[in-house]
């Protein structure tokens, strides 16, 4: 996901420098490596990936195909994140269109994450904005084609009962009213990791 391969010729020039300092040559970067994050940033990332893990439609590192060969039978605007396999994006969103399963990058900048000109500082709050704001009006990409965004695609079809639970606490309470609700600490802990409406 971040990160990029060294190249052999990268190698071969470290050895070379080590051995004869008269010849040293120049080392390029791999092409495929993200950008370094300033701390800020870093904790931001962190923060979202941990999000998404505990989301369950954060499906890691899932090819194009296989993303869209998941979303094939789903529900229009059905949807999942995984990891862009473009070394510059660190996450990919794959969801169901009219015309069949689409991909989008989700770009990290100015610390926030973008699609297309909706923005948050956190991924999964981007797509609960998304999945609000597209209930009305699609949005659509420079293609042309019209994104909604309606329900995401977990990796467990069938949810458990605590997950069912959370979901029903943050559909009434909302994640501002959280802290206010008499719950046991454990149980205010596991809303907390994950309080979104989505």
């Amino acid at each position: 996901m971040v990160g990029g391969r060294v190249q052999p010729h990268a190698l071969a020039c470290a050895h070379n420098s080590f051995s004869s300092p008269e010849h040293r040559c120049p080392v390029s970067a791999p092409s495929t490596h993200y950008r370094i994050f300033r701390n800020c940033e870093r904790e931001m990332v962190e923060r979202s990936i941990s999000i998404l893990q505990a989301s369950g439609f954060y499906w890691g590192p899932l090819s194009v195909g296989e993303a869209h060969a998941k979303l094939e039978m789903e529900t229009l605007g059905s949807f999942l994140v995984r990891d862009s396999s473009q070394g510059n994006h660190l996450f990919s969103l794959s969801v169901k269109v009219a015309a069949g399963p689409v991909s989008v990058r989700i770009r990290f900048q100015e610390g926030y994450f973008w699609l297309m000109n909706h923005f948050s500082d956190c991924v999964v709050k981007l797509l609960e904005l998304l999945v609000e704001r597209t209930q009305d009006q699609p949005i659509c990409c420079e293609n042309g084609v019209s994104l909604i965004f309606s329900k995401p695609l977990r990796r467990s079809r069938i949810p458990g009962l605590q997950e069912l639970c959370r979901r029903s606490i943050i559909a009434v309470h909302g994640r501002e009213r959280i802290p206010q609700l008499p719950l046991q600490p454990v149980l205010r802990k596991y809303v907390e990791e994950f309080p979104f409406k989505i």
